[in-house]
């Protein structure tokens, strides 16, 4: 394969820009190809309010819902193992899909429902199975919120998180419609009784250690907490995300704090450290000759799962990046045709977290990017789809 070039002055005025502006205290931009050589490693601004310490690829961060596609592979690798149908509903595992509700179509309140099959693993994945988040403007989402329903890390514990969850009716039927939601930590819940291991151990014995990502876990160590960074919150940013200001403001993710493994939202990790983790699925689940991920499930993170683009089912944009022309796959979002607001290959792979942090893969053109920051929420600003652009025109 020929070797990328990229032409990172723009790149680098695009992300001092940021910063000046004050739109973001500092992030790092980190891009590598195939074999995993890193052809761009570069950052701006500070970690810290004080304005102490530089912002780089090794600053700790807040991944959020980059977790996603993490816990994502790993419960696709064990289903892959175990060889665990996908169509399976949650029924077989959760007593509370047992007897599964939804709201009727246009319902007015949460106690308008009526009986529906339980979703799927598949479902699940995709998030069309009719689960929500907190932050979401509909019924379920904000019986979420009144429950204080929002996986932070000491919120609880998963097993008492998803309990709780499952205790309360679907948005809508499951298969029927597309909803960013709280199912990756129902993920992750799975994981642990399919494995018999607590989410945290599965995770770093099958995918962290394989790939030497040492920086990327559940937990704040002691002696890592000089590569912290602090966390910063959009001055108008809709209300309901402000019970996370007060949540992660000064949250210090030690380890006798952490209670809640959020299979969505809980891990910390750096550009460096995630970069090989795209590596991995850049390079077809391999690392360094080693396979990780076998053939079906990297079919499973690289290939659309839905009929129709998200726009279609679901909502017209995500952290400002249109959803026309997006789909999703089991892992994270795929673009099945270009949208002209937002550059992109066919097939391109990636997902983002609630701080504007944001990763992609284009696997035709042979590279994948790390973007990380920490300004909640990811639709502050449309540094996803401007980043993605400047990155594409670098290229050369």
């Amino acid at each position: 394969m020929k070797r990328l070039n990229l032409n990172d002055e723009k790149l680098k005025e695009w992300m001092d820009d940021y910063v000046e502006k004050n739109k973001f205290n500092g992030c790092s931009l980190i891009i590598a190809d195939p074999k995993g050589d890193t052809l761009l490693d570069i950052a701006s601004g500070h970690a810290d309010k004080e304005k102490t310490k530089e912002f780089n690829s090794l600053s700790i961060v807040r991944i959020f819902s980059m977790t996603k596609a993490i816990v994502s592979a790993c419960l696709l690798q064990l289903i892959s193992n175990e060889k665990i149908n996908l169509q399976d509903t949650l029924d077989h595992y959760f007593d509370n899909f047992s007897n599964c509700y939804s709201l009727v179509e246009n319902a007015k309140n949460v106690s308008e429902i009526e009986k529906t099959k339980a979703p799927s693993i598949y479902q699940l994945l995709n998030h069309t199975s009719g689960l929500s988040y907190f932050f979401n403007d509909d019924l379920i989402g904000k019986e979420y919120l009144k429950q204080n329903l929002t996986a932070t890390p000491d919120n609880y514990n998963l097993s008492v998180f998803v309990e709780n969850i499952s205790s309360l009716p679907l948005a809508f039927k499951p298969g029927t419609r597309w909803n960013y939601s709280i199912g990756i930590d129902i993920a992750g819940r799975l994981i642990e009784i399919i494995s018999g291991e607590p989410l945290d151990v599965y995770v770093k014995k099958n995918l962290l250690d394989p790939l030497d990502m040492k920086d990327t876990q559940f937990f704040l160590p002691k002696t890592k907490v000089d590569r912290f960074t602090d966390c910063f919150f959009y001055n108008e940013m809709h209300e309901n995300f402000l019970p996370l200001v007060k949540q992660y403001e000064n949250f210090n993710y030690t380890k006798d704090q952490v209670t809640n493994f959020s299979g969505g939202s809980g891990l910390l990790s750096t550009g460096r450290d995630y970069l090989k983790f795209a590596s991995l699925l850049l390079n077809g689940g391999k690392y360094k000759n080693t396979r990780i991920f076998e053939c079906d499930v990297m079919n499973s993170i690289k290939v659309n799962s839905l009929d129709r683009d998200i726009a279609s089912i679901g909502v017209p944009t995500f952290a400002q990046m249109p959803t026309t022309g997006m789909g999703h796959s089991l892992a994270g979002s795929v673009i099945t045709n270009p949208h002209p607001d937002f550059t992109s290959s066919v097939g391109d792979f990636g997902w983002g977290g609630m701080a504007s942090n944001y990763f992609w893969i284009d696997f035709k053109k042979g590279y994948t990017a790390v973007f990380m920051t920490q300004l909640l929420p990811s639709a502050s600003y449309p540094n996803r789809k401007e980043l993605k652009k400047l990155v594409h025109q670098s290229l050369h």
